[in-house]
């Protein structure tokens, strides 16, 4: 077993790899939580120690659960995933349900057109019925509601 992994770490090591990831890209609390419990897996007081970081972190605003969200969001709106992905994806993340649904309510009028606009750029030409089911199928798994997935594709029609 290496030294780093034998002795508990120092509240400043801990934070110098959290301002590493977070350095990178927006993580959740629980995300982070996560990351510092894998780098120091084998140490007993890790629990409270990356407690301790998280909750200074939250309190120095390096660390936000809405700002996670928000970029979270745009980033999953920008490859043309849906609503209902995108919210099973943050609850595996640990974002609590109620700042995903702001944020996804805070978009509701986008949906359709978003998946209207990606049906545009993959399908071309004219849709039969068997078009449609595969049109369908492939806008939920998306993650579309069914009202979106069928408003896109009457759009296209």
């Amino acid at each position: 077993m290496d030294r780093e992994q034998s002795e508990a770490p120092s509240l400043n090591t801990m934070r110098a790899f959290a301002y590493r990831l977070l350095g990178q890209r927006e993580y959740s609390e629980f995300e982070l939580a996560q990351r510092l419990h894998r780098k120091w897996a084998g140490i007993e007081d890790i629990n409270s120690l990356a407690a301790e970081l998280i909750e200074a972190l939250v309190e120095e605003n390096l660390v936000s659960d809405q700002r996670f969200v928000e970029s979270f969001v745009r980033s999953r709106v920008s490859r043309y995933q849906g609503p209902v992905k995108i919210r099973a994806a943050l609850r595996v993340k640990g974002v609590s349900d109620s700042l995903v649904s702001m944020e996804l309510e805070a978009r509701s009028g986008e949906w359709t057109e978003l998946a209207a606009e990606w049906l545009q750029r993959q399908h071309h030409g004219p849709i039969d019925f068997d078009a449609k089911k595969k049109l369908y199928r492939r806008l939920a798994n998306r993650g579309f509601t069914h009202a979106q997935a069928m408003d896109a594709i009457n759009r296209l029609m």
